[in-house]
């Protein structure tokens, strides 16, 4: 295999990324742009389960109802000649640099497959559900992680007689924007919600006030300090969590629900895990402070499914608004190696603020600090839903906007290049792009 990467125009570089949601298409639009503007050769591939793009952070208003937009990935990704390969990545043989794609509409034993051979790859296939975690989950439980379990969930909720209940469990931002959206979109049903602490733990004493108001003006019960036992055909079987405030000492507790939503996590794709390449925090890929495999330095990782670190090295929380900084660091250094420019930076990201979405005519911005701690402002109300509507548009034009010029962002990790920085030339051989003949 001839070697790939390295200085300007040594050959034509192969880069593969995995996953079509926000870090995989920015990645790849970016990656695809830049390297043009750069002349640096290369060719980008996504792999993705659908041919279609999911605005995942709307998918609590396509279970209320609301039509999504139809963005198709090819037509996303066509203008920067990214090859789309419409297929679930089943694989990574690390040692041999190459993705084992299994395409869509095979099925079973005998499903057609692809080898994706790379120089370079950008692991981003981000997170899904995770019903598991409370027994009966899988079987009984319904979700807003992604576009099938959302139209489900919706037509339950439609099918769902008049004074039907809707146990929502969590108290984070998507158990609080599916319990809101749902309250507002049928409100002829009840609806509850179930957490372990408190709603909303980590706003603001004004932001949590805004959020209960909110709750109680849509008629949305809640139930603190409980956690899920299990879900049944009848409901949800709560405990009073340990130091909780919840009444029954230690007694189980059913809250009848014609229609349980788990909200309450998710968890990471298992594609690193099962390929034996280093994870951590729950299947995680465990990546260094470039966001490179530390075995494998020819894999990037982005988005839900990576291990990036925040200033106190604990992982950043999943979300698009970490998920596209992650991309655009791991784009503009793969470029950069393929180029033989001077390795960037270590990724370092800050947090700005929150934004929570309370059905369609309330909303809540809360202003954190750079460690997604939150302070005392807020934003609330239609001019909160405004705000947070504008947040999502921007995540859709953003990516539109690397379609059209790459670069077009920059993001809190870039910073001037320290004097004395080593360049990739003179760092050492792992720092480099790897050739792609296995080593």
């Amino acid at each position: 295999m001839r070697k790939q990467g390295g200085a300007k125009g040594a050959g034509h570089a192969r880069v593969v990324v995995i996953g079509g949601g926000y870090a995989g298409v920015a990645a790849a639009l970016r990656i695809a742009g830049k390297a043009a503007r750069r002349r640096v050769p290369v060719s980008v591939a996504l792999v993705n389960p659908s041919p279609l793009f999911v605005e995942r952070i709307r998918l609590h208003e396509l279970a209320a109802g609301k039509a999504p937009r139809r963005i198709e990935l090819a037509r996303l990704l066509r203008a920067r000649g990214v090859e789309l390969v419409v297929g679930r990545a089943r694989r990574i043989d690390a040692a041999a640099r190459a993705v084992e794609v299994e395409l869509a509409g095979g099925g079973g034993a005998g499903a057609a497959a692809r080898r994706l051979d790379y120089d370079a790859l950008v692991y981003a296939p981000g997170s899904a559900a995770a019903p598991q975690i409370v027994p009966g989950g899988g079987e009984h439980a319904l979700s807003v992680a992604d576009a099938a379990s959302a139209r489900a969930l919706h037509e339950r909720l439609r099918a769902a007689p008049p004074g039907g209940s809707v146990v929502v469990v969590g108290g984070g931002l998507t158990a609080i924007e599916a319990a809101t959206e749902i309250a507002e979109a049928f409100p002829a049903l009840r609806v509850a919600l179930a957490t372990r602490g408190r709603v909303g733990e980590g706003l603001s004493d004004a932001g949590r006030a805004y959020v209960g108001q909110a709750l109680r003006e849509l008629g949305v019960a809640t139930r603190e300090g409980v956690r899920a036992v299990e879900v049944d055909a009848s409901g949800l079987v709560v405990a009073p969590e340990a130091g909780g405030a919840a009444p029954g000492a230690g007694a189980a507790e059913r809250l009848a629900a014609d229609i349980v939503v788990l909200a309450a996590g998710f968890r990471p794709a298992a594609l690193a895990e099962s390929s034996g390449l280093a994870t951590v925090a729950g299947g995680r890929l465990a990546v260094d402070r470039w966001l490179r495999a530390p075995a494998h330095p020819e894999i990037w990782g982005a988005g839900d499914a990576a291990a990036a670190l925040d200033g106190d090295g604990a992982p950043l929380r999943m979300g698009c608004a970490t998920a596209m900084p992650q991309a655009a660091y791991a784009a503009d250094s793969i470029v950069a190696a393929l180029a033989g420019d001077e390795q960037p930076p270590p990724f370092r990201f800050a947090f700005f603020i929150q934004c929570i979405s309370l059905g369609r005519r309330r909303g809540l911005i809360q202003r954190v600090d750079p460690r997604d701690r939150p302070l005392d402002r807020v934003i609330t109300g239609r001019l909160g839903a405004w705000a947070k509507e504008l947040v999502c548009r921007f995540t859709v034009a953003a990516l539109r906007f690397e379609r059209l010029r790459a670069d077009s962002h920059g993001w809190a990790w870039q910073a001037p290049r320290p004097r004395g920085a080593r360049s990739l030339g003179a760092a050492a051989a792992d720092e480099r792009l790897p050739s792609g003949a296995a080593t």
